[in-house]
């Protein structure tokens, strides 16, 4: 697999140009953000429920019999902006939808992942995201990657979950509650404004 690495400038400025434009699914689609009353996690509700036909990169390959040497890598790789170095990689292959949200270091901690530290007190804020932004602008369920099958393939989206700051792809601010097509290399932010936000999401789906 090509090694990606990134210069010390903000990564979206290098792709932006090229992807001026994303597909917005139909308003009258529903965005499941109305049925999460009855979805919870750690016993708080979730925001996020996934469509009828959402599929796992993992179910769909295994569907189509595809081989396990052709299929794609589709991950997401957290960069905080002047640094070079990734802060981590999320792999996207084994779940319908992933929850992007805040993950904040913590003093005193129990638990250490990588750039990460993760306190278990139960006087820190419940943890809903699974893949975390250690950002204290980005919302707990700031938005979310999800996985569908249309037309028989299948086609990763973002969608805003009603942040507070809101959500930009490759530099465009996307409207709330919709789903957005993703793209190979697409950069995600967590705020209208790019200064706003110290870190950037890229999503990869290599074949």
């Amino acid at each position: 697999m090509k090694r990606y690495s990134r210069s010390q400038n903000s990564r979206y400025e290098q792709i932006k140009r090229s992807k001026a434009e994303f597909k917005i699914l139909p308003v009258f689609e529903s965005s499941g953000i109305l049925e999460a009353d009855s979805n919870n996690n750690k016993g708080e509700p979730l925001k996020h429920v996934a469509p009828t036909n959402a599929i796992s990169p993992e179910q769909y390959w295994d569907k189509i019999k595809l081989p396990i040497s052709k299929r794609p890598i589709i991950k997401a790789i957290l960069y905080k902006k002047g640094i070079k170095e990734p802060l981590k990689e999320f792999n996207l292959d084994l779940k319908n939808h992933y929850i992007i949200g805040r993950q904040l270091r913590t003093k005193n901690t129990s638990q250490k992942d990588d750039e990460f530290e993760i306190n278990n007190s139960e006087n820190e804020e419940v943890v809903l995201s699974d893949i975390g932004i250690p950002d204290p602008g980005c919302s707990k369920e700031h938005c979310v990657i999800q996985f569908r099958e249309k037309d028989n393939k299948l086609i990763p989206y973002i969608m805003d979950l009603n942040s507070s700051n809101g959500t930009t792809l490759n530099g465009i601010l996307i409207p709330r509650a919709r789903y957005i097509e993703l793209r190979n290399e697409d950069v995600i932010l967590f705020s209208e404004f790019d200064s706003d936000s110290d870190y950037e999401l890229l999503f990869m789906d290599v074949n």
